[in-house]
């Protein structure tokens, strides 16, 4: 077992408990979601462990099998999906109480997809398949409609094919083929994005200082969970109030915006546990795609960035550098289903340790016994 990971998720797992007791402890706070979130966290574990016992290679082997999949239920979200107002996130398991959400599957199913794809594949192979597959992904996506997690998944794939050595003659060409795509599939439904225009446009007027053009409707609607967020940070101090204390009201504040309150209860010291968590996830997976090759390779940086990426994101939204997007807090963030795919994708990268340093120990001691 890695210790660096493992320390690194056990980390976020307590602060993530901290979060949500701490939301639970919140003024108006409609419901307690304490117990749930610790039968997600243990979910999440028991996955990374359980994961982190196979080889890496039925990841690769399972990669198409697994996108396909997510592909399928991102339709069937569109024909029987339920959400929040006009959206369709979410398909109910019968005879259970869990949901699935076809979009965070599909965040890690890419990632294995491309992976299994360049697996004895030169980086100039014609891609053209794999982008419009991804490309289709991210257009049911954002049929959903959820405009920012299937940009999400534009931005990883693109991302992770420039690492990957992809030439960009290439990647231009076919990017601007996956857009027209993207677009065509999701384009009867962009009249519904208008509370993400809205959003935009409150947020660059505020972060550019010129609060007073705001209307009080803006700010008590798109721009209220990023002004009570602020507002939380700068009062928490540098060890915070406590999870007693009650914290001014925040949506989402035990799902998206839950590092608020965790800076809340914990201070800036806590805020800086986050940081310190990500960064030695970052640096450990860095490093092991480093001592690996190929498929095996490409699958440990492509788990990073989803895994990192997905963080950096929802940490800029909440101090306001970036509008507010849906990309939870991985591992920290209460929702089962972004849980569990990290549980996976950790446990995954636990595995990938294995073979790129359990090799490593193995090669002297050979060589000392011939």
């Amino acid at each position: 077992m890695d210790s660096i990971l493992l320390l690194a998720q056990l980390l976020l797992f307590a602060l993530s408990a901290l979060g949500v007791a701490t939301s639970d402890w919140m003024r108006a706070a409609p419901e307690q979601h304490s117990l749930e979130n610790l039968r997600n966290i243990a979910l999440s574990l028991a996955l990374m462990l359980m994961v982190s016992r196979l080889h890496p290679r039925w990841a690769l082997q399972a990669a198409r099998p697994i996108f396909l999949l997510s592909l399928g239920l991102l339709l069937a979200n569109l024909l029987i999906g339920f959400g929040p107002g006009s959206e369709r996130r979410f398909i109910d398991l019968p005879f259970t109480s869990f949901n699935i959400q076809a979009s965070e599957l599909a965040k890690l199913a890419v990632v294995l997809y491309l992976a299994a794809f360049f697996h004895n594949k030169p980086t100039d192979y014609p891609i053209i398949g794999p982008i419009l597959a991804i490309s289709l992904a991210a257009g049911l996506i954002i049929a959903s409609p959820d405009l920012d997690t299937g940009l999400f998944v534009l931005l990883l794939s693109g991302f992770l094919l420039i690492v990957i050595g992809v030439p960009w003659r290439r990647l231009l060409a076919i990017g601007l083929a996956a857009w027209v795509l993207a677009l065509s599939v999701s384009g009867l439904y962009l009249h519904r994005f208008e509370k993400v225009r809205d959003r935009f446009e409150g947020w660059s007027t505020y972060i550019s200082g010129r609060v007073d053009e705001l209307s009080p409707e803006v700010i008590r609607g798109p721009l209220y969970q990023i002004t009570q967020a602020h507002k939380i940070i700068v009062n928490a101090g540098p060890f915070g109030q406590g999870v007693g204390s009650r914290m001014p009201n925040l949506p989402e504040s035990h799902n998206d915006f839950i590092l608020a309150s965790i800076i809340w209860s914990g201070g800036w010291l806590a805020g800086f546990m986050v940081l310190l968590a990500w960064w030695l996830i970052l640096a450990r997976g860095l490093q092991i795609a480093a001592n690996l090759e190929g498929a095996q390779s490409v699958l440990a940086l492509g788990l990073t960035l989803y895994l990192v990426l997905q963080a950096a994101l929802n940490i800029a939204a909440v101090i306001g550098t970036v509008p507010i997007g849906g990309s939870p807090l991985p591992m920290v963030s209460m929702g089962g289903n972004s849980m569990m795919m990290a549980g996976i994708a950790m446990g995954l990268l636990q595995a990938l340790s294995r073979e790129a340093f359990g090799k490593r120990e193995k090669r002297p001691t050979q060589e000392a016994q011939q």
